[in-house]
């Protein structure tokens, strides 16, 4: 598909109300009864559900609804919980209303959820690959240091990326509003990069509750493994265009979806970029699937007069697609 028809079916989509991206978030942002409202309340949901479940060799509805934070806070259990929970509720939400949305966007693990979602990736090869991606990450993680991510509150970016240069190991693993940098790295790198900035600027720091230094260096031996199971995929064209979350490009699936997923797993995930892409194609309404407020937060940060719409109940979907 090219660029130009891409630009057209998006606009003629987005004759039926205001031009709209739906956001799939990614590893950090999962809590305990994610999409279990959906689930319970429609049928869809709960077919994608259970159908994604027995696809995987454990049992996801009851890890989603049921298992504690610390239970999913594992990589190898978030990454299938947070793309299920995702993907079966784009599922129902296209059953009950019809949607059509003009782009889809992921924020890391959510890129494969986009991809499902654009008919790119069909949603049992995505779950067989996310579970891969997170088997693969959680052995990386427990090679070498243990890794740390935290989160960096301030509008000074060239001291943080100042510091990351300073501290060897770390990385900037996200640039996710114009104030908040994530950094990523062994836990010496990350604490030293934390205390260069604390000298320089003021700041707030928040650690991430991921369990690994995701997004940088450390993750090497993940992505070499990964790519294998990449290449082994088949990635259609696109029905709806995908924006990169590394890039802030737009794309649409095939043989390019391997490069980025590829690559994703040890680069920086720039959303700031993904928010200004969708801003600058028109897009006027975000909405962002469950576990969602994540990336909904950091929109209003980065266009404060878009709608945006965290979707936590079918009550909230019916106030934005039933009208």
């Amino acid at each position: 598909m090219s660029d130009a028809d891409a630009s057209g079916s998006a606009d003629s989509r987005a004759d039926a109300g205001p031009k709209t991206a739906i956001l799939f978030p990614g590893q950090g942002s999962q809590t305990p009864g994610m999409g279990q409202a959906f689930y319970e309340a429609w049928s869809e949901t709960r077919r994608r559900f259970d159908a994604l479940s027995d696809a995987v060799d454990i049992d996801v509805p009851s890890l989603c609804f049921e298992a504690d934070p610390e239970t999913l806070a594992s990589t190898e259990y978030t990454q299938p919980c947070v793309y299920t929970s995702g993907v079966a509720t784009f599922a129902g939400l296209v059953d009950r209303f019809g949607i059509a949305p003009d782009f889809v966007a992921g924020h890391s693990l959510g890129h494969l959820g986009a991809l499902s979602a654009a008919d790119s990736l069909a949603p049992a090869a995505g779950i067989d690959l996310v579970r891969r991606r997170g088997d693969h990450m959680e052995r990386a993680a427990q090679t070498g240091e243990d890794g740390a991510m935290i989160a960096v509150l301030t509008r000074d970016r060239e001291v943080v990326e100042e510091a990351n240069r300073f501290a060897d190991g770390a990385s900037i693993a996200a640039v996710n509003t114009d104030s908040q940098t994530v950094i990523s790295g062994p836990a010496s790198a990350v604490e030293t990069a934390r205390e260069f900035v604390e000298a320089r600027t003021r700041a707030r720091f928040a650690e991430l509750d991921v369990g690994a230094a995701f997004h940088s260096a450390s993750m090497r031996p993940a992505a070499t493994a990964f790519a294998d199971d990449l290449e082994r995929t088949e990635f259609a064209d696109a029905t709806v265009p995908v924006v990169s979350d590394v890039t802030g490009g737009v794309y649409h699936g095939g043989d390019r979806a391997v490069a980025e997923l590829e690559g994703q797993v040890v680069s920086t995930v720039d959303w700031r970029a993904v928010v200004e892409t969708l801003r600058d194609r028109g897009v006027e309404r975000f909405v962002e699937l469950p576990p969602a407020g994540t990336l909904t937060g950091f929109v209003d940060s980065l266009c404060p007069d878009a709608e945006t719409v965290a979707l936590e109940t079918p009550a909230d979907a019916r106030e934005v697609f039933a009208a």
